[in-house]
């Protein structure tokens, strides 16, 4: 069954671009969500342009943002940046719909088996989509995800550490970036809509629901804005315990472990 619903509003196509020749075999696509974030949108293409994986493809999902420049933004680097990519595509939703919609929009849309998160407020080193690469094909992992580096509100290393269900049951310590099988994608059902926050987190919990054990590559190879309007530092701190209640209703314990059939990765 398709994560996206032939009910779903379809997002306009506000520029689209792809080279005509042969799809590579290594190409990755880079799932990138805007909501509002004009003013550092540029400094994550950037970084994306910047890495040492050269085939690579851009899908950027903006959801419905208030900024009446950012889309114009967007496209303008789209247009002089495309002969570095194989594929770039950005798309506009008629109204907010939530980060979950439009990630899941941009696995839908994506070319490659191979798909790599992203919010438009961060950012990459150059090596990390070759170095996640090697990894996720090397591992054959469902799924593969770097250390983090903290930047702007505060300074730090993240929480990244080897893939333990017991322990992401307690709590969730592996960000969204992360390199991500579109097979895979579709068989946990992509991403949910979860009111107040913790997509990711829930995202992650299907994983373990269905079986999936992701890679952990011990690399800062992503960095993380820290920032006090993001949706983490708003909505999802206040309905913490809410959430934590979402979460075990979701995910209950009699389904961690449950050997489920899945496809060959």
């Amino acid at each position: 069954m398709s994560v996206v619903k032939q009910w779903d509003p379809v997002p306009e196509t506000v520029f689209s671009y792809r080279k005509r020749t042969r799809k590579p075999a290594n190409l990755i696509s880079i799932c990138l969500t805007h909501f509002n974030y004009v003013d550092v949108v540029e400094e994550c293409l950037e970084s994306i342009a910047a890495q040492t994986h050269h085939d690579l493809e851009i899908v950027l999902v903006d959801d419905c943002s208030v900024q009446e420049q950012a889309l114009s933004v967007m496209t303008a680097w789209m247009e002089k940046n495309r002969t570095r990519f194989y594929s770039l595509r950005c798309l506009s939703n008629s109204r907010n719909q939530g980060p979950s919609f439009s990630r899941n929009m941009a696995f839908h849309h994506a070319l490659s088996e191979h798909v790599f998160i992203m919010d438009a407020d961060n950012i990459l080193y150059p090596t990390a989509l070759e170095k996640l690469y090697a990894a996720l094909k090397g591992g054959k992992f469902p799924a593969i995800y770097s250390q983090l580096e903290e930047f702007e509100g505060r300074a730090g290393i993240g929480h990244a550490d080897l893939w333990d269900p017991v322990r992401m049951r307690k709590n969730n310590y592996v960000d969204v970036m992360a390199l991500v099988r579109k097979s895979v994608w579709e068989q946990v059902g992509g991403f949910s809509h979860i009111e107040n926050g913790w997509e990711d987190y829930d995202f992650w919990l299907k994983f373990i629901d269905h079986g999936f054990e992701p890679g952990f590559l011990p690399e800062i190879l992503c960095r993380y804005r820290v920032h006090a309007a993001s949706r983490t530092a708003t909505d999802a701190l206040a309905a913490h315990y809410d959430l934590e209640l979402v979460m075990e209703f979701r995910h209950p314990p009699a389904l961690i472990g449950q050997d489920v059939p899945t496809s060959a990765l």
